[in-house]
């Protein structure tokens, strides 16, 4: 299937071609190439889920012995890999969704692109010390995210959290 998209002011058509399994009786040709685009954008999100929090996934059966060359305590060797996997893997989705939420607030506020990692490095990993006075705790982060946080907390505070 050929795939041309234009473009009002430009001269020449951008265009691609789809190639696929399916016969153009069996499904329509805007049905396959919505389907291809909702594809190649998840794509895009896993990618982005693997780059910016890379979850280490294993693909071996046993646990690790040693790390940094210190044996490590003996676990259970009834270990499902893949229970593991799912487990690491459903705990990054769940960090991506939350990031996913924060970045898109930060657009809303600042009115401005922001990438996953750009808001991994200038909003979450923040430098800040914790102050205990009167009990009281009050967490003072650097003034570089002060500006970030304080666009973005009141976007925090208008969400409808589930079972609230």
């Amino acid at each position: 299937m050929l795939v041309v998209k234009e473009r009002p002011d430009d001269l020449l058509l951008d265009h691609f071609r789809l190639l696929t399994s399916f016969c153009a009786a069996a499904v329509p040709a805007e049905d396959l190439l919505a389907q291809y685009r909702q594809r190649g954008t998840a794509e895009g999100h896993f990618g982005e889920l693997m780059n910016v929090l890379a979850p280490a996934l294993s693909s071996a059966p046993r646990t690790k012995s040693r790390y940094r060359d210190n044996p490590l305590p003996a676990l259970p060797t009834g270990i499902d890999a893949a229970a593991r996997n799912e487990a690491i893997l459903l705990l990054h989705l769940l960090a991506y969704e939350l990031m996913h939420a924060g970045r898109r607030a930060m657009e809303l506020a600042t009115h401005t692109g922001w990438s996953l990692r750009r808001f991994r490095e200038r909003v979450l990993r923040v430098g800040g010390r914790v102050l205990l006075h009167a009990r009281r705790i009050t967490l003072v982060i650097a003034q570089t995210a002060a500006g970030f946080w304080s666009a973005l907390w009141p976007r925090f505070e208008r969400f409808t959290w589930a079972g609230s």
